[in-house]
C-alpha cells in the first residue's frame, strides 16, 4: 500500500510505496501490428528524448532537445524561430540537511533562495497539518500522500508552505509523501515561491528528520550554489497556407529526464506536426514548443504573443503531460513494471470540443470522459483564457512524475501510439476534414 503521511509520522515507513488503487478503468488500448513503422518512429523519438538527460529550463539537456525539435520541424517544412527568455537556474554546490550525526541530501526548491555555505541553523519543528508555532525554526512540512506537482499560494500544499513562511519560519523542508518514496520537484512561479530557503526531502530519507523535528532538535540546512538565470528557447513553427489555422503546442522543459512526463508528449507533437502538413493542406499551422514549464508555464505565456488570432483558429491541440506512462505495482516490496498505462491521466476539452474529444479518445483508460478545462492544470487554460474556444489536452501525473526516476523504462511506444491516433481523430473531426 502507499505510504501515507500518517504512516510516515507514526511508523516511519519509508520503503517504495505502491501507486494508488486503480478502479473503474477500461483495459488499455495498444497499438496494432499494422502500425509497425509508426511504432518504430515513436520508440526512436522516446529514446532520443531520453538521451538528452535532464530537461531543466536552460540546461544542456533542454537546449539539445530544443535544437532537435527545431531541426525536425524544419525537415517537415515549417519556418522555425527560436526566441529565448531567461529562466531561473540553480548551479548547485551543496544541498543537505544535518541534525546531530545525521546528514541527508535534499533538493533545493526552485527558484532557489540560497543559504550560502554556512547554511541556516535553527531548531526543527514538525508541521503535519495546520501550521503552528514555527517562528525562528526550520519547519519540516510533511505533505499528505499524493502525486504532487506544484505550489499554488491560495490552495493545497502551496498554501501550507506559504502559511509557514508567513508565520516566521527561517527555512522550510518539504517532505513530498508520494507513491515512490522519491523527492518530488514542485512547479512554482518564476520568482521564489517564498522568500526563505526551502528544500524538498524524499520520504524514504525522512525518518530521522521527522524524529528530530518531534523533539525540536537543532539542524542546519545548506542550499549552497548560484541562483541565476539561463536562456531557454521557445521553438515556434509556422506554415502559412490558408486563412484558417490549426495550432499544436507542447511544453519541452521539465524536472530531471521527464521521459514519461515530457517525452511522450514530444514524440506525439513531432508526429502531429509532420502529419498535419499533409492532412490539412488548406490550413495554416502554428506550432509552439516551449521552455519554462516548471515556472507556471513561463515560455507558453511569452509564445502566445506569436499565436494566430483565436477567431481564425479552428482547433488548438495541446499535447500535455504524461500521455502514456507504464503502470506498476508492488510485490513484496519490489516494484514490478506493468504493460498497461498508468490511468492517472485525464482529458480536458472546451465545450465546443468535448463531443469530438469523447468520440476520438473512447476506450483509452482515464481519457474516455473529457472534463471541462481546469485552471492551472497544464497550459490549456492559459490558451482558453485568451479566447481559443475549440481546444483539448491530455494531462497526466504518473507514478514517477517530477522525480529522478522518470526514465525511459517508464514508457512504451505501444501505449503512446493509440493516444497519438486519438489526437489525430479529434483534430480531423474539429477541423471538419
Amino acid at each position: 500500500m502507499p505510504t501515507t503521511r500518517r504512516e510516515l509520522l507514526q511508523r516511519f515507513a519509508f520503503g517504495a510505496a505502491a501507486g494508488a488503487v486503480h478502479v473503474g478503468f477500461s483495459p488499455t488500448a495498444w497499438a496494432q501490428p499494422d502500425d509497425a513503422a509508426l511504432l518504430e518512429r515513436v520508440r526512436a523519438d522516446l529514446s532520443r528524448h531520453a538521451s538528452f538527460g535532464d530537461k531543466f529550463s536552460g540546461s544542456p539537456g533542454d537546449l539539445a532537445t530544443a535544437s532537435w525539435i527545431a531541426d525536425r520541424l524544419r525537415t517537415s517544412g515549417y519556418r522555425v524561430e527560436q526566441p529565448t527568455f531567461d529562466a531561473p537556474f540553480f548551479v548547485k554546490r551543496t544541498t543537505r540537511l544535518t541534525v546531530g550525526a545525521t546528514t541527508v541530501d535534499v533538493m533545493a526548491q526552485a527558484p532557489v533562495v540560497p543559504t550560502g555555505p554556512r547554511g541556516v541553523s535553527a531548531p526543527l519543528t514538525l508541521v503535519d497539518g495546520a501550521v503552528g508555532d514555527v517562528r525562528d525554526r526550520i519547519a519540516v512540512i510533511v505533505l499528505p500522500s499524493g502525486r504532487h506537482a506544484a505550489l499554488f499560494a491560495d490552495r493545497g500544499i502551496g498554501q501550507t508552505v506559504m502559511n509557514a513562511a508567513k508565520a516566521g519560519a527561517r527555512a522550510l523542508v518539504i517532505v513530498t509523501t508520494g507513491p515512490t518514496g522519491e523527492a518530488i520537484a514542485l512547479n512554482s512561479p518564476e520568482t521564489p515561491f517564498v522568500s526563505i530557503p526551502a528544500a524538498v526531502l524524499a520520504p524514504k530519507r525522512a525518518e530521522p528528520i521527522v524524529a528530530a523535528a518531534r523533539s525540536g532538535a537543532t539542524a542546519t540546512l545548506v542550499l549552497d550554489g548560484d541562483a541565476t538565470h539561463r536562456p531557454s528557447p521557445n521553438v515556434i513553427g509556422t506554415l502559412r497556407r490558408g486563412e484558417r489555422w490549426i495550432a499544436i503546442s507542447t511544453p519541452r522543459s521539465g524536472w530531471f529526464g521527464c521521459v514519461g512526463e515530457r517525452g511522450t508528449g514530444t514524440a506525439v507533437f513531432l508526429e502531429l506536426a509532420d502529419w498535419a502538413v499533409r492532412r490539412f493542406p488548406t490550413h495554416s499551422i502554428f506550432l509552439m514548443n516551449t521552455g519554462g514549464h516548471e515556472y507556471f508555464f513561463a515560455g507558453s505565456h511569452r509564445a502566445l504573443t506569436q499565436a494566430p488570432p483565436p477567431a481564425s483558429t479552428v482547433v488548438w491541440t495541446h499535447v500535455g503531460a504524461t500521455l502514456a506512462a507504464r503502470d506498476a505495482r508492488d510485490e513484496n516490496g519490489r516494484e514490478v513494471m506493468l504493460d498497461t498505462a498508468d490511468p492517472g491521466r485525464s482529458l480536458m476539452a472546451t465545450d465546443t470540443a468535448r463531443a469530438a474529444a469523447a468520440q476520438a479518445f473512447a476506450g483509452l483508460s482515464g481519457l474516455a470522459n473529457p472534463t471541462p478545462v481546469r485552471a492551472g492544470a497544464g497550459e490549456l487554460s492559459a490558451f482558453t483564457d485568451k479566447g481559443y474556444t475549440t481546444a483539448f489536452a491530455v494531462i497526466g501525473v504518473h507514478r514517477w512524475f517530477h522525480t529522478s526516476q522518470d526514465t525511459l523504462e517508464r514508457v512504451d511506444a505501444r501505449l503512446v501510439v493509440p493516444v497519438l491516433q486519438a489526437h489525430q481523430r479529434a483534430m480531423e473531426i474539429l477541423a471538419r476534414v
